[in-house]
């Protein structure tokens, strides 16, 4: 048995001198185990492909090492902030409506209507601002000089059909009328009847208080108050959208006034947002107690700008 192990040792400290490092290797590892028997210098492994082995990099000029020095110590660059008026604006959008008719004959007869509206969404909530303007002369004179101004406030409560209340204020001066300015405020809950990509139907329902300043009844009424609002887009060019007010009178139900409104938009280019607007708006205010005041008709074709 000792011959055989000492035979073995020899044939592979022969192929040890006689093969590369990975033999010599092996053979340190035999010589080892086998008490020293066989001694063999350490083999350190070198890589066959020298090419392989990566280059020293060339050490970076003094301009190069001065200037990512400086970009260090700046640190990462940092957007501008914002101006306020860039701030105020941000996420608004709304339209610019302009309309003007002339008629010649018998008299003659100028009318100009014109007006804006913008909203805002966020979490939720709405925010929505108008203004709308109409102005009318003929030989006689100013027979139209009209001015409403109204904000709605929404909030958004929840993901269910009454999911939000409402604020809504809306002012009103009218040269024509028998009072100087009337001030509505709304408040109240909503119910959103259908929503989807083609189609809004909204319900706002709620109590409301009027007042008409230096007027017949200059004092705060109660109301109550309901509005309701539908659009529905056809096609991507054309929209067709309808509006009602109503505020009966605590009180006296009997005395009342409605306000309905409805319009059909064309988008002429859609890249500007350019539009064609064709609607009529009547007014109906039963508490005015001369009958030929109590009706306003109103038609209307307007060019909108959309932004």
């Amino acid at each position: 048995m000792t011959i055989l192990v000492l035979l073995s040792v020899v044939g592979v400290g022969t192929a040890a001198g006689d093969e590369g490092p990975e033999v010599q290797a092996a053979a340190a590892a035999v010589s080892s185990a086998t008490g020293g028997i066989l001694t063999a210098k350490p083999v350190v492994l070198l890589d066959p492909d020298p090419s392989s082995q990566p280059e020293d990099e060339p050490l970076p000029s003094e301009e190069e090492a001065k200037a990512a020095e400086a970009d260090i110590l700046q640190g990462p660059e940092l957007e501008p902030e914002p101006y306020w008026f860039e701030k105020l604006i941000e996420g608004w959008q709304g339209e610019v409506r302009l309309g003007t008719d002339f008629y010649s004959g018998t008299s003659e007869r100028t009318r100009f209507r014109g007006g804006f509206n913008i909203n805002k969404k966020y979490d939720g909530h709405k925010t929505a601002l108008r203004t709308d303007y109409s102005f009318a002369k003929t030989d006689g004179g100013e027979t139209e000089n009209r001015l409403v101004n109204g904000l709605i406030q929404d909030w958004g409560t929840g993901q269910t059909k009454f999911s939000g209340v409402f604020f809504r204020a809306t002012g009103e001066l009218d040269r024509f009328r028998a009072y100087d300015y009337r001030l509505n405020l709304s408040s109240g809950g909503r119910y959103q009847i259908v929503k989807d990509e083609n189609t809004d139907a909204l319900f706002r329902l709620g109590l409301s208080a009027t007042r008409e300043f230096h007027g017949p009844r200059d004092e705060w009424v109660p109301e109550g108050a309901f509005f309701l609002s539908l659009s529905h887009k056809i096609s991507d060019k054309q929209k067709l959208s309808a509006n009602v007010d109503y505020f009966p009178e605590v009180e006296q139900p009997e005395r009342y006034r409605i306000n309905a409104r409805a319009t059909w938009d064309y988008k002429i280019d859609e890249e500007s947002g350019l539009s064609l607007r064709i609607g009529a708006e009547n007014r109906y205010d039963k508490s005015q107690a001369n009958r030929q005041d109590r009706n306003d008709l109103d038609l209307r074709a307007e060019l909108v700008w959309q932004f």
